[in-house]
């Protein structure tokens, strides 16, 4: 929640592409793979559903600054939301299911 709310803002002219969601998405992809490499998970399906948990929560918030820009448009925003609102739905469905079956699978 910490890359997509805080670092996003912070960071946003040095990180790559133009959308927001993106932009929260590669900031999101940095601090879950440093912390995927810190935590010491039982097997690599738990690893890849929290990846895909929080790169997705990332981008979303990171997502919500795009209206609160000065070189923001209306049609932009929708234009973003068109095709970031969808992938990161998926992306956080699939991390669910795959951490539900992570618990069962052990």
């Amino acid at each position: 929640m910490i890359s997509g709310s805080v670092l996003t803002p912070l960071l946003l002219p040095f990180l790559p592409g133009r959308a927001f969601s993106l932009k929260g998405f590669s900031i999101g992809c940095a601090l879950s793979l440093l912390l995927l490499a810190v935590v010491d998970f039982p097997s690599r399906l738990p690893a890849i559903a929290w990846f895909l948990i929080m790169t997705s929560i990332s981008a979303f918030l990171a997502m919500n600054f795009t209206g609160a820009s000065t070189y923001t448009s209306l049609s932009g925003v929708r234009k973003e939301m068109r095709w970031a609102l969808p992938l990161q739905i998926a992306g956080g469905s699939l991390g669910f299911v795959l951490w539900l079956m992570a618990l069962w699978i052990r």
